[in-house]
């Protein structure tokens, strides 16, 4: 006889379940990732604008209005940085909220392998004590008709 986990479905559904948790993280992260990046460019964007700034400066001349221009791309810039980092905190909430899911979803399956693993366990323990019992009775069959031989 041949082992059979009475919960086999349940134990597929919540690895189903767990996949689709740990993909719906992988792309929470993706999102945040892209999102830091973004934030990460800005960042060097305002230190390109502050260099241009600073080498203006160093050139004299009438250099006034693109230096007027220069500030009011970093008074913007810095508003965007703020609006993303505001977009990327949400989002690492948005992400935390997904790892938990993912976790639960995964210590709920291990918990039904481990019940399958225990039961199958058991399987194999009753199919030992099953075969030693046919094992003696079939030594018993063979004393008796060598004995009546």
């Amino acid at each position: 006889m041949k082992f059979k986990f009475p919960l086999q479905k349940v134990l597929e559904h919540r690895k189903v379940v767990e996949n689709i948790a740990q993909k719906d993280f992988q792309d929470a992260v993706a999102v945040l990732n892209e999102y830091q990046t973004k934030l990460d460019k800005m960042r060097q964007d305002i230190l390109d604008a502050q260099a241009r700034a600073g080498s203006l400066l160093q050139a004299g001349g009438a250099q006034g209005p693109a230096l007027v221009q220069i500030h009011e791309f970093l008074k913007g810039h810095k508003i965007r940085i703020q609006q993303q980092e505001q977009n990327i905190h949400e989002i690492e909430k948005i992400v935390e909220a997904k790892r938990e899911i993912l976790r639960q979803a995964a210590l709920d399956y291990k918990i039904m392998e481990k019940t399958r693993e225990n039961q199958f366990e058991e399987y194999k323990a009753e199919r030992k004590i099953q075969d030693q019992k046919e094992m003696d009775e079939q030594a018993i069959l063979r004393f008796k008709g060598m004995k009546e031989s």
